[in-house]
């Protein structure tokens, strides 16, 4: 029996379901591999929907918005056969299906549509939880506040959101993410230096139509960060992490890092230098650097 927050009564185990999307089960394995090592470690028992679609996050919304709805419909009624919060750590997935579910419970169209389509309806409210949800709170808890197996002090960085992990009106009861990934950050013994572009859009999606558009609003960035003296860039969005290491075109570039990769290293993972090779701008020598790699 779970409560509300899908937590567990037995030895403070925590179960959730889990959407993992497309770009975690394609060009990003390593957040997904990271991510699982990461739950592992600190007992949140991951169940995978059993057969998860596109939630329609990459162009779907933008030409058929009902049709995205029903796609992200389609894995929340899957999520709610197993009764337990979905996790999920894809900042554009987790912005289709939780504006999905706001609609399934409050828009008639909505409603009548799928279940016209899809023969199903949300019988109550479904939690839809980020990562970030989830861990600053769990690390502070006993025995995970002591887990810490390899520290990353010295590593000066800046935390970099993007514009996708903010809430638009309708999901404003969800928590805010910012200070989420500080909190994980200072938990592992980082510092983090102060700069003001943590939640700018880099671009995200027009990445392939528009790159014009792109490279300079990722350029952007990325010189900010540098400006700042930070010596890499700490993120929870794959599509971030994506574009400002290929669409960043100056000469001079920092490592971004998603912020289950350095959880994960931090808990003792011997797995990160795999994850490491999988980067466009090589994080390796930063690591050598601060004596990490020992």
């Amino acid at each position: 029996m779970t409560t509300d927050a899908g937590v567990s009564n037995l030895m403070n185990d925590m179960n959730l379901s889990y959407y993992p999307g497309c770009t975690l089960d394609t060009s990003a394995k390593e957040i997904n591999e990271s991510l699982h090592q990461v739950c592992d470690r600190l007992s949140i028992h991951l169940r995978e929907l059993p057969d998860w679609n596109c939630c329609g996050s990459s162009s779907v919304h933008a030409v058929r918005t009902q049709l995205a709805v029903s796609l992200a419909a389609r894995n929340l009624f899957q999520a709610q056969a197993l009764d337990s919060d979905l996790m999920v750590m894809c900042a554009g997935c987790m912005n289709r299906l939780r504006v999905a579910e706001y609609h399934l419970r409050h828009s008639s169209t909505t409603i009548r549509v799928n279940e016209e389509l899809l023969g199903n309806r949300l019988k109550k409210p479904l939690p839809i939880r980020h990562f970030l949800d989830i861990i600053p709170e769990r690390l502070q808890e006993a025995p995970w506040s002591q887990a810490l197996q390899k520290s990353l002090s010295g590593l000066q960085y800046v935390p970099y959101y993007g514009c996708l992990l903010a809430n638009p009106p309708e999901l404003r009861h969800y928590p805010r993410l910012n200070g989420s990934m500080e909190s994980v950050m200072k938990w592992l013994g980082a510092e983090e230096l102060v700069w003001n572009y943590h939640a700018k859009c880099c671009g995200a999606f027009l990445s392939v139509a528009k790159p014009t558009i792109v490279n300079p609003m990722a350029s952007d960035i990325m010189e900010r960060a540098i400006s700042s003296g930070a010596e890499c860039i700490v993120t929870a969005c794959a599509m971030c992490q994506l574009n400002l290491e290929l669409r960043a075109d100056i000469e001079k570039r920092l490592p971004v890092f998603s912020i289950v990769e350095l959880l994960a290293y931090g808990l003792g993972s011997e797995d990160w230098p795999n994850w490491f090779n999988r980067h466009m701008i090589d994080p390796m020598p930063l690591f050598e650097s601060k004596g990490f790699c020992h």
